[in-house]
């Protein structure tokens, strides 16, 4: 499919030296989509289907892209931009050609990201082939990225996803592309990595904090997870608030702190974050990576001694190309570096930090007005430039606040005769969401130092319910969901008309305010519930039909051949790729010890079998089609035996449980199931099972342990 799109792109003008914009939302598409376009030889474009039309109007006449790869849904957000719109469903329909692609250089730019801007112009950052390829060569070498299963948990025009999405289809792993609802509902982010088995998971620390909530209340999902490696980045890491998941997961995984920029290719450093982290108060950011080097200096470009703060340059092969049609702003970040050789550049970073005796990094914050938020940077120039614009807005100031600790959030401050919930809608026209302030507040005047400049710390602490008509509860429930919404924002009132986010919440508060929800009101809500339906009235309203609508669950007669799930056509495919494997085993071993009724236990196994028709299916190509078909249930045949290795090394047991764990199961006539008892001693058991991804998941496990205890009981 990618080479199909190539083709036809390069027949439409795209190639090495040209831009091609990509409007898909995220999905297995929009990586086909960007695997087409580097395929082309051109470079893509990414744009955020939640962006304002206003951003992706800049856009695209500033990167003046040959064409855009979008949906029939999305085409209308391009009308009126001077370019060739092609349908992404359409492509299907058009012969694959034989010619040559063109082969672009290493040189060549691979991708043009937009980040905030100082003057209200956003900045495209151009980056290279090889400025990828030198980043992914330098983490294989430090984490072994081959086979792995990864996540993109984060939008085409964060850079985070050039890493999430290239770590996986460089490196013959598996990409895993986690719908955006997902990415919202930590209880259903954690359920996926257990699904899926993911072992790389990379996530800014505020979504992070928000997922290890969950996992906290959730145990048994967090045991079940096969994650080896965290990578964060995308904002500070406060190690001391990951103490809750390293008592919970103390053998792994490995959790890896990453600081780094567009500028200079996603990732710039490296530190494995340890016990000793979390007992700090420092923000470790570690050593550069190999292709890297830092330097701290001072003003005068002095390097800063042993533990004093100046501000971080990077120099090294993962510098971007510069930004893209502003060469006084590339001239003045992108600087000379003195202490290299002829040539050598160095990006200054705007970051403050000091080196530690022991040769490790640590970040101290920024030096200029860039801040970052739920990992994103956000220059504050950019939200105060689109503010002065508005009409009636005489001046203009946004900071970033933490009135509450790890509660940072943006606030405006403006002067002039206007209305503080008018101003806000007018900036989401205008910006991405994670842009626009948490509040806005009129001041008859912004208040000034003695030397005439603006004193940042008299500005007054926002009510975050300023500018809206306060409407007061009226059910009960709305009662019980204002007195929630204000506690979890630390607020004294709130309206049933108040958005939680207008308020200041975001996702890790969400999370907290959909568990005490759940809790107190007895109701089965999702995270994402919140961002569907922000205002007390509406969540009023998905509370009532969670605890009062749900109709109860009535049993249909099955058919007896049924199609499979988008998941289990993907495991089918691979087998049918692949032949009998055991890579997608889930191998289950448990130690029994004292009286066991061996064929108690055994009849229970197929009690179990019986009630679950998805260990008894087979999965036979109907006439081309895959299908599942269920076997009666005396029919069924797991493997069950009884063996005795009393007089067996505990080696040869192993082999055995093995043998078992690494069956290659023939899905087409095997059912997805093998169970075995080895019997190592008088009245000591080991209990080894298995059974294909194909049939379960992470979840299934305990519920069918239980179900097999309950059923050795009644036998």
């Amino acid at each position: 499919m990618s080479n199909r799109l190539a083709h036809h792109l390069v027949g439409l003008g795209a190639g090495p030296g040209q831009r091609v914009a990509v409007l898909l939302p995220r999905s297995a598409d929009s990586v086909v989509a960007i695997l087409a376009v580097l395929k082309s030889g051109a470079a893509y474009l990414p744009i955020d289907p939640l962006h304002p039309d206003a951003r992706i109007r800049f856009m695209l006449a500033d990167a003046e892209p040959t064409v855009a790869v979008t949906t029939t849904e999305l085409a209308g957000r391009l009308d009126g931009c001077d370019i060739h719109v092609v349908d992404f469903a359409e492509l299907r329909q058009h012969n694959e050609q034989s010619a040559s692609l063109p082969v672009p250089s290493a040189d060549d730019v691979a991708y043009l990201i937009y980040t905030s801007g100082t003057t209200g112009r956003p900045k495209g950052v151009a980056v290279t082939h090889s400025n990828v390829v030198r980043l992914l060569e330098t983490l294989d070498a430090e984490l072994g990225l081959a086979g792995q299963v990864w996540t993109q948990c984060h939008s085409l025009a964060f850079d985070y996803s050039v890493w999430e999405i290239w770590g996986a289809l460089l490196f013959g792993g598996r990409l895993v592309v986690v719908p955006e609802a997902v990415t919202r509902a930590p209880e259903e982010l954690l359920a996926l990595l257990v699904t899926e088995q993911v072992t790389v998971l990379s996530q800014t620390p505020s979504a992070f904090y928000a997922l290890q909530s969950v996992d906290s209340l959730l145990p048994a999902a967090g045991r079940q997870l096969k994650v080896e490696t965290v990578v964060f980045g995308g904002e500070a890491l406060e190690p001391q608030r990951l103490q809750p998941w390293m008592d919970s997961h103390s053998d792994s995984p490995r959790l890896i702190n990453m600081y780094g920029i567009t500028e200079t290719t996603v990732h710039a450093s490296f530190r494995e974050i340890g016990a000793e982290d979390a007992q700090g108060s420092d923000s470790p950011i570690g050593v550069p990576l190999a292709h890297l080097g830092f330097f701290v200096l001072d003003a005068s470009l002095h390097p800063a001694p042993v533990g004093v703060v100046g501000e971080l340059y990077v120099t090294g092969g993962g510098l971007a190309c510069g930004y893209w049609r502003r060469g006084g702003l590339t001239a003045s970040r992108f600087v000379a570096c003195p202490f290299g050789g002829a040539g050598a550049r160095m990006y200054r970073t705007g970051d403050l930090a000091s080196w530690g005796s022991d040769g490790q990094l640590r970040y101290a914050g920024r030096a200029d007005e860039q801040v970052k938020i739920r990992g994103y940077r956000i220059e504050l120039g950019e939200i105060r430039s689109a503010l002065a614009e508005l009409d009636g807005v005489r001046q203009a100031e946004v900071i970033a606040r933490e009135d509450h600790p790890g509660d940072k959030r943006l606030v405006g401050y403006v002067t002039g005769v206007v209305d503080a919930g008018v101003v806000r809608a007018a900036l989401s026209a205008r910006l991405p969401g994670y842009m626009v302030p948490a509040a806005i507040v009129v001041l008859d005047s912004l208040p000034l130092t003695v030397n005439g400049k603006l004193d940042k710390r008299a500005l007054p602490a926002p009510d975050y319910a300023e500018g809206q008509r306060y409407r007061a509860p009226v059910s009960a429930v709305e009662e019980v969901l204002a007195g929630i919404y204000a506690q979890v924002l630390g607020l004294d009132r709130v309206g049933v008309d108040d958005s939680f986010f207008d308020l200041g919440g975001d996702s890790l508060a969400a999370t907290r305010l959909i568990n005490t929800i759940n809790s107190d009101l007895d109701s089965d809500l999702a995270v994402r519930a919140v961002f569907e339906a922000p205002t007390v009235a509406e969540l009023a309203m998905r509370v009532a039909e969670s605890s009062g609508r749900r109709a109860p669950l009535v049993a249909q007669r099955r058919p007896d051949v049924i199609p499979l799930s988008y998941a289990q056509q993907r495991l089918w495919f691979l087998e049918q790729l692949q032949g009998p494997s055991s890579i997608y085993n889930m191998p289950a071993v448990y130690r029994v010890s004292g009286p066991l009724d061996t064929d108690a236990l055994g009849l229970a196994l197929s009690d179990v079998v019986e009630r679950h028709e998805s260990l008894r299916t087979l999965f036979r190509s109907v006439d081309g089609v895959p299908r599942q078909v269920v076997v009666r249930s005396e029919d069924v045949d797991f493997g069950w035996q009884v063996v005795d290795v009393c007089g067996a090394s505990a080696a040869e047991v192993a082999e055995i449980i093995e043998g078992v764990a690494g069956h290659a199961f023939d899905l087409s006539c095997e059912i997805p199931l093998r169970a075995v008892l080895l019997r190592t001693g008088v009245d000591e058991f080991v209990l080894a099972a298995v059974v294909h991804h194909i049939a379960a998941d992470g979840w299934s496990v305990a519920p069918l342990v239980a179900d097999l205890q309950l059923a050795y009981a009644a036998r």
